[in-house]
């Protein structure tokens, strides 16, 4: 487990200590029992807030030539004029603010109720929308297609070394809608992909409670309703790794937070 130290927030951020590890967060959530989770009422409650930042050489976006096979007649629209596809696997903003990090808590066996639905990835223009997502272990994901080409969905269980398949649709056409359980067996991190175009990919984490939200274009995220007490806020992005950090909420009170993945470029 690789550790930056700690890093002093000034004005009104709290100081933490933040620690990075590499993309084997399923390590840390191996022991979760998701059956545990007690929904309740929350009576003394307060939210937690922020901004994930990023600090370094922003990666270049992944380059994909679109070919014969990968219906140019319609994925090129995502394309340049040579037929490039570029994927900018981290979103940062002018200002320095990181899109697509999953925030969550960790340890949270009673608290608010879960949703009662789950989330929905739209494949969208040879496209994965939204790009990452966080969700309670054990809801549902819906898939629901609105190109009008077909495409051949799968889904797969991250380890640290190799990959389970979990979940195939080779034949989702325009209108089409499939639904998953969200239940994994060794991991918590699940890819998105799809056979006939390489240059679509997507992300999910699971989690043990419904605490879990994901930072916005402006880095911005938000957890409300959380319990009183001593928390450890978990925070992942599918390139840059893990961080976590650690705070005490009081009721009635909005905590900030401010996170900062850095650079794994170099210059």
């Amino acid at each position: 487990m690789d550790g930056y130290g700690v890093r002093r927030q000034e004005r009104n951020y709290t100081a933490l200590s933040l620690v990075m590890v590499g993309l084997m967060l399923w390590v840390l959530l191996s022991g979760r029992t998701v059956g545990a989770y007690q929904e309740e009422v929350v009576v003394r409650e307060g939210s937690i807030s922020g901004v994930v930042r990023f600090s370094g050489m922003v990666p270049a976006p992944k380059t994909h030539k679109v070919t014969m096979g990968s219906n140019p007649e319609f994925c090129q629209t995502i394309a340049d004029k040579n037929g490039v596809i570029g994927i900018s696997e981290v979103q940062v903003s002018s200002k320095q603010q990181l899109a697509d990090v999953v925030v969550f808590l960790q340890e949270v066996e009673r608290g608010k109720s879960v949703p009662k639905k789950g989330p929905v990835v739209t494949v969208d223009r040879c496209q994965f929308v939204p790009r990452v997502i966080g969700v309670m272990e054990e809801q549902t994901l819906k898939i629901a297609m609105r190109d009008p080409i077909v495409h051949q969905i799968r889904g797969w269980e991250m380890l640290d070394r190799g990959r389970l398949p979990m979940f195939h649709f080779p034949d989702m056409e325009e209108g089409g809608e499939a639904t998953v359980p969200l239940k994994t067996r060794r991991s918590s991190i699940i890819k998105l992909e799809c056979d006939q175009h390489r240059f679509m990919q997507g992300w999910l984490l699971l989690t043990a409670n419904p605490y879990v939200t994901v930072s916005d274009h402006d880095g911005f995220f938000r957890l409300t309703n959380v319990p009183e007490g001593t928390h450890t806020v978990g925070a992942w992005h599918p390139v840059l790794g893990y961080q976590e950090a650690k705070l005490t909420l009081i009721s009635g009170q909005e905590k900030t937070l401010e996170l900062t993945f850095m650079s794994v470029s170099k210059p």
